[in-house]
């Protein structure tokens, strides 16, 4: 009777513990990730308790502050794993469109999402938080706050830290009106009834040329390989839409204030499909910056970038006729090809014999012919280095070339590599409404971590603007007490990376 009874205890903790185990290895699908709006209309969803209570309810009321005052709605989900079938990109994108964050009129919502067990973070924006949080932003900040905490399993302070550095931003007084305008914007329609068949054409070939290309960028870059830094075509991007919003903004501002309105006078309805075919070629440039930036972040090899970007412009050399202004950025690129000819050119070893370049995106960390400090110069994008090895592996010929960031390096006294940032501003106390901050100018080595110190900045306190902080936080009262979501969506904006 005894032993009968044991078994059964026996089998029925078994039970529990495999059920335990079952749970934490919980593959989420989007629809399962608990909805933080339905749990207390907070921000943090953490099903799993990787953060705890008492963080998760000091980044809830944080990120409600910022709602509050800037109307921006931020999400921050950590999970232990999520759907095998799908990339931290597809799902972090399909969990933001299913909770709709941020405003509808507006949609200026973040999604902050984090996979513990593959080591994948990735951020989501809406489209109307692109402006003041664009990617290489986005970027920076995870590469200074989130991956270093991240690295010694510190997630709470990984992501304090992280959303911390985002309020600095978004609560910044010059990004208010920005944020306010966004905010109130207005969906607007234009009457199409007698020109509907060229503009459903244009909109019909559009969509095709959009499947297309999105479909080579799921099939022909692995979305797991995108953990590189920001490149000047993710700059490119962001200025580029910075200087539309810019260019739309002066125009509107001169218009109204010269009382310019003649100038739409001549337009007619017959202009819509041009205006249309314009504005969707645009959009449809800035999607071939986008997959071009997402080969560069695929490939730490220089040589295998230029390779796989001529090849994609041969396979769809057409996308000119639909935006050609896409022709300008492929001639950009064949001058950048052809200049890093002499670069790729093979070399001889001692016994004439042609070396082999090392491939980068195979031996990502040039081990063993790199040191750490030249490692840290490629992290860093000051230098690019190119590893030539013998075919009997008993020579090899490291050459350095000037990368991205060259300019903004110099060589560190101390240990003599080009990692030495001069007048590097840190922020040691925040400036509030009620009292100024502090932060200090100092030099800064991000390998040896030399720092000498310049001189103490004295910031500004923040000004309440009466007008803005009216409509602001008339606008924000109604939405920080809502129980769900504000209906926003996103258009794929973001950056991700792993750790």
């Amino acid at each position: 009777m005894l032993k009968t009874l044991l078994t059964k205890h026996f089998a029925f903790l078994l039970f529990l513990f495999l059920a335990n185990c079952a749970a934490a290895q919980t593959a989420y699908q989007v629809k399962d990730i608990p909805d933080p709006k339905n749990n207390g209309g907070g921000y943090v969803s953490d099903p799993d308790n990787i953060l705890g209570s008492g963080i998760v309810a000091s980044l809830n009321s944080t990120i409600a502050d910022f709602e509050n005052k800037t109307n921006v709605q931020v999400a921050v989900v950590i999970v232990n794993d999520f759907d095998h079938n799908k990339e931290d990109f597809d799902f972090a994108y399909g969990l933001f469109q299913h909770w709709g964050i941020g405003q509808k009129t507006s949609n200026n919502g973040l999604l902050l999402f984090i996979a513990k067990d593959r080591r994948k973070y990735r951020f989501i924006t809406g489209t109307g938080t692109e402006g003041v949080l664009p990617d290489v932003t986005l970027k920076h900040i995870a590469q200074n706050n989130l991956v270093p905490a991240f690295k010694k399993n510190d997630f709470s302070t990984g992501i304090t830290n992280t959303i911390n550095a985002i309020g600095e931003i978004i609560l910044n007084p010059g990004n208010k009106q920005e944020l306010n305008q966004l905010f109130t914007q207005r969906e607007t329609s234009t009457p199409l009834k007698n020109f509907w068949l060229p503009c459903l054409v244009i909109i019909v070939a559009f969509f095709g040329v959009f499947k297309i290309v999105n479909r080579q960028a799921k099939s022909g870059i692995s979305l797991k390989s995108l953990n590189k830094q920001e490149n000047s075509y993710d700059t490119t991007i962001a200025k580029g839409c910075a200087g539309i919003f810019i260019f739309a903004f002066i125009s509107v501002f001169v218009v109204v204030f010269t009382e310019s309105f003649e100038l739409f006078s001549g337009i007619r309805l017959a202009h819509v499909p041009y205006i249309l075919f314009g504005i969707l070629a645009v959009t449809l440039f800035f999607r071939y910056l986008f997959y071009i930036s997402s080969i560069r972040k695929a490939h730490q090899d220089d040589e295998n970038f230029f390779d796989a970007v001529v090849a994609f412009h041969k396979k769809n050399w057409w996308l000119i006729f639909f935006s050609p202004i896409i022709l300008i950025a492929m001639i950009i690129h064949l001058i950048k090809r052809v200049k890093t000819i002499d670069r790729f050119k093979l070399i001889l070893d001692s016994k004439n014999k042609e070396m082999v370049r090392v491939d980068r995106d195979i031996n990502i960390e040039g081990e063993p012919f790199l040191t750490k400090g030249q490692r840290k110069e490629e992290v860093i994008q000051a230098y690019d280095y190119d590893i030539w090895e013998s075919a009997d592996h008993q020579e090899h010929i490291i050459k350095a070339w000037p990368a991205e960031a060259y300019n903004s390096y110099t060589e560190c006294p101390s240990c003599s590599f080009r990692t030495y940032k001069l007048d590097k501003k840190v922020t040691v106390k925040a400036a509030t409404y009620s009292h100024e901050g502090q932060a200090k100018l100092i030099n800064e080595c991000s390998f040896c971590k030399r720092e000498e110190f310049i001189k103490w900045i004295t910031l500004a306190m923040l000004v309440k603007s009466s007008s803005s902080s009216s409509s602001s936080g008339s606008s924000s009262s109604s939405s920080s007490s809502s129980s769900s979501w504000g209906g926003g969506s996103s258009s794929g904006g973001g950056t991700g990376g792993s750790w």
